[in-house]
This record gives structure tokens, sequence and C-alpha cells, in this order.
């Protein structure tokens, strides 16, 4: 006689239905560019180029780190293809720190180039900005609309807001487009084969 089957218990926390996983990213990106922006030190041209150093090594330490991980999947789980690993390291990182890497990484950029030329690099800021003006310059700029009361002046600044345009396009559609399996695919065998 087969025993009776015991009922299961889920204990798992009951999640209302509009709240995804991408909310939760969104959420978590959220908190960290409201937490950024909060940051209240001016900055003069000495503590700028501290920044950019301290920035420029990070950078150098982040990206050291991402291709170690990369080469660690890509060994881990047998997968052929670099690139394959690298897009895997990326969606195991999130979307959230990601974002959060490329809004400080332009951050950088843009205090350089304010430190080079404090006068002409940007129009409508004070003569010592805050590191979140310079954050909230790099975000708009990545949503592809460059606010209306911080302007690029110096060719450099324009260059580099154009090509933080192009650059954010490009890494939004490859980020989505890693979801979808653009391969063709042999339909699935019917029943009488």
């Amino acid at each position: 006689m087969p025993l009776p089957r015991r009922p299961s218990l889920t204990l798992a926390p009951a999640r209302p239905g509009w709240l995804t996983a991408g909310m939760l990213r969104l959420v978590a990106l959220s908190a960290f560019v409201v937490a950024v922006g909060m940051i209240r030190g001016h900055l003069t041209t000495t503590v700028a180029w501290v920044i950019v150093g301290v920035g420029a090594v990070l950078a150098l330490l982040g990206l050291a780190a991402l291709l170690g991980f990369t080469r660690y999947l890509e060994r881990r789980l047998a997968i052929p293809w670099a690139a394959q690993a690298f897009v895997l390291a990326l969606r195991r990182t999130g979307l959230p720190l990601v974002g959060l890497v490329f809004f400080l990484a332009w951050t950088v950029v843009y205090i350089a180039l304010w430190a080079i030329h404090p006068r002409h690099a940007f129009t409508g800021l004070p003569d010592e900005p805050r590191f979140a003006d310079f954050f909230y310059y790099a975000v708009c700029t990545a949503l592809i609309s460059p606010p209306g009361d911080i302007l690029a002046g110096s060719r450099g600044a324009r260059s580099a807001t154009m090509i933080e345009m192009l650059s954010s396009f490009a890494l939004l559609t490859a980020y989505l487009s890693s979801f979808v399996d653009w391969q063709r695919r042999d339909p699935p065998p019917t029943p009488e084969e």
C-alpha cells in the first residue's frame, strides 16, 4: 500500500505579480543613482584630478576582474566563445551594477574634461561644481537626452557627449539582444518522425 502523499509547504515569501526581477533591478539602479546624486562635495581642479586618477585605477581593476570572471566562466562552463562568456558575465553581474559603472565611468571622463578646461568645457556649471553635477550630465546623456541646464562647451566635451550617446545606445541594444536567440532552429520532430 503506497504511503499517503504529504502536502508541500512553500516557504518563499509571496511577491506581488507586478513586482518582477526587472522592476527590482530598476529600483536598485535608481537607488544607486539617488545615492551618487546626493554626494555634496565641491570640486576643485586638484580634487578633480585625484578623482580621475582613482577612477582610472578602479576602471583597470574592474576590467581585470571582469575579464578574470569571463575566463573563469569560459573554463568552468566549457563555453567555446569568449564573447558568450563575456555576455554571461555581464548578465550575472546585473544591469544595476553595469549601469552604475557605465554612468560613473562617463562621470570621470567629464570631470577630466572639466579639469583640463574649467571655464570652457561646460557652460551652466558653477565655478566649483559638484561630483553630482557631472553624474547628472552623464546619466542624462546616456539616456540620449543631455540636460538643458548644463551644456558641452568645448569640442572635447561635445565629442565625449556624442560618443557616450552612441555607446549607451549600442550597449543597450547589445544587452537586449542577448535575451533573444537569433539562430535559426529546426522545427521539433513530429510524432510520425
